[in-house]
């Protein structure tokens, strides 16, 4: 073997340090060929003779990564698993575990058998026997039973509200623990229908051809006036794209919006609608693999007054510069200039909840419309024109018929 140096000297960055050391390597031990490092080179005069490079190794910290979010705690870890959970499924958990809470107290304070504070402590044993006299006695607060759907919501938010609280586990409805418990659900739900308990339940209306042209008619849908034009956008996201009523709307932005001016040449433009994320395609690991619902509306042509192409460019141009890019329905100027006709405020959510009740009672329009009314009367004028219920579905994001 030839005879090798015990150290060389080379310019090196001390970062690639790694590199000069194969995987495995014994760096105590001899080399086996003339071609292995005796030494490591770095970028000084001072060299490192090979029994040094493990104690060079353990001095020399890399440097910290720049690329990476800074650490976090363990209640930042449980924040972001809470921020998964749509809100109004949050405030309706809440609701949930509340009443629940109202009944144990109001009992507690009329009886000597006594409910434990802490439902998450009680054993399956305990919790269905409560669960089972919950589901008997309950009531609303004018003293009338809940509906069979509402009483079965109210023990899925239970048992939710137990999956978040450390019993992941939970099944009322498939442990044989909760067998007795689920004989009294299901006698009582049968009971509540038998007397017609819920029979008739409430829903959004959808608009029809006459209402919507008593909206234009009285210029409550149009473009001469910001909030006009804020319900003519409103309107027409609803019925194009059949957005809910809630959270869609909300979640649409201005920068990387979800809805797109589409314009090419000897094409018709269009708006083009790509779902973020919905009911029932929240993404995470159950929607990896389902289909982002995308809907395209063409500009209308023949009435251009009336063409969402149109009435969506002017709101956006209408906006202010420096509007937020999170939101997209900005708050109506009282006093609008002639290039700027909303502030850089998002809409509120009371007022953005309630766009197609405030239009339809100031058109005189009668009974129960609310913004879920728009998808409704997507669904309704596609099944009267014939559409097949394959298509209606892919356009209204539902997963079943039975929801369209």
């Amino acid at each position: 073997m030839s005879e090798l140096s015990s150290s060389v000297k080379h310019p090196f960055t001390p970062r690639r340090l790694d590199l000069l050391i194969p995987r495995g390597w014994d760096t105590h031990s001899e080399p086996e060929s003339d071609n292995a490092l005796w030494t490591i080179e770095i970028e000084s005069d001072k060299t490192i003779p090979p029994h040094d490079i493990m104690d060079f190794l353990a001095d020399t910290e890399p440097a910290p990564p720049t690329c990476f979010a800074v650490p976090l705690s363990d209640d930042a870890v449980k924040e972001a698993r809470k921020a998964a959970v749509p809100k109004t499924t949050q405030k309706d958990t809440l609701w949930c575990i509340r009443l629940w809470n109202e009944w144990r107290k109001e009992r507690n304070s009329r009886t000597e058998e006594q409910i434990p504070a802490d439902i998450i402590a009680l054993s399956p044993a305990v919790l269905q026997c409560w669960l089972s006299r919950f589901v008997l006695e309950v009531r609303k607060k004018d003293a009338t039973a809940y509906p069979p759907d509402s009483l079965y919501h109210v023990i899925c938010g239970i048992m939710r509200f137990m999956r978040q609280n450390g019993k992941p586990e939970v099944d009322f409805f498939k442990e044989s623990a909760y067998a007795d418990f689920r004989a009294t659900l299901d006698a009582e739900m049968k009971r509540l229908k038998q007397a017609g308990t819920g029979s008739r339940k409430r829903q959004a209306e959808p608009l029809t051809l006459q209402e919507e042209e008593l909206l234009w008619k009285k210029r409550i849908l149009g473009d001469h006036s910001p909030q006009a034009l804020l319900n003519s956008v409103f309107f027409y996201n609803g019925v194009c794209f059949a957005l809910r009523s809630g959270d869609e709307h909300r979640r649409l932005r201005y920068k990387d919006s979800q809805i797109q001016i589409v314009e090419k040449p000897g094409q018709r433009a269009h708006l083009m609608y790509t779902e973020d994320s919905s009911k029932n395609n929240q993404g995470g690991l159950k929607g990896r693999k389902m289909a982002r619902k995308e809907v395209i509306h063409h500009e209308n042509s023949e009435n251009p007054s009336r063409c969402p192409v149109r009435l969506f460019k002017l709101y956006n141009s209408l906006c202010p510069k420096d509007r937020p890019a999170d939101a997209f329905y900005l708050q109506p100027l009282k006093k609008p200039r002639p290039d700027c006709w909303f502030s850089v405020k998002p809409l509120g959510h009371n007022p953005l909840n309630n766009i197609v009740r405030d239009m339809c009672n100031a058109a005189g329009i009668s009974g129960y419309k609310t913004n879920h009314s728009l998808r409704a009367t997507t669904a309704t004028r596609l099944y009267q024109a014939g559409v097949d219920e394959q298509l209606i579905m892919e356009r209204t994001g539902h997963r079943s018929l039975d929801g369209v």
